[in-house]
């Protein structure tokens, strides 16, 4: 052995020594890919479950939204139990413009109000169908329950 191979710190004590030392290297960079791979795909999974929360917390607040108590509770209309007076209705609909007609399926499924006594959607529409409660009483019923959403019935 020369004395350039003993100051380079190579090692050439045969062909056996070499291939291990190859064979370490490339499981080294394997394992480094392999690595690179995991944080990858760990990368991606929590890119994934952060648009998922993202999405998750959007349609938490457009239900809580949808919500009249917590709607006249924002606006510092009313206290949380408290129910809503005609008069804090109409501080709800002066405060929110309204957007049109509101969809059907919307008000079918809208409980409503009539004489402080709470009426399903359809108990409500058939009341009124048979004369129990003015058609101008289901009317601003209806009206006040879809103020929160943004919309007016006919």
């Amino acid at each position: 052995m020369n004395d350039f191979s003993n100051a380079s710190g190579l090692v050439t004590t045969g062909h056996t020594d070499i291939r291990a030392q190859e064979a370490r290297e490339r499981q080294a960079l394997e394992d480094r890919v392999a690595q690179m791979r995991r944080d990858h795909e760990q990368s991606e999974k929590d890119r994934q479950d952060a648009h998922f929360k993202e999405q998750i917390a959007a349609q938490t607040e457009a239900g809580l939204r949808a919500n009249q108590q917590l709607q006249a509770q924002r606006m510092g209309i009313v206290n949380t139990g408290q129910a809503l007076t005609e008069g804090q209705k109409a501080q709800i609909a002066a405060a929110k413009p309204m957007n049109g007609s509101a969809p059907q399926a919307l008000v079918d499924q809208l409980a409503v109000t009539v004489g402080g006594i709470q009426l399903g959607p359809q108990q409500a529409k058939d009341m009124a169908a048979r004369g129990e409660i003015s058609q101008g009483d289901y009317v601003t019923a209806v009206n006040a329950a879809l103020v929160p959403y943004g919309y007016s019935f006919r």
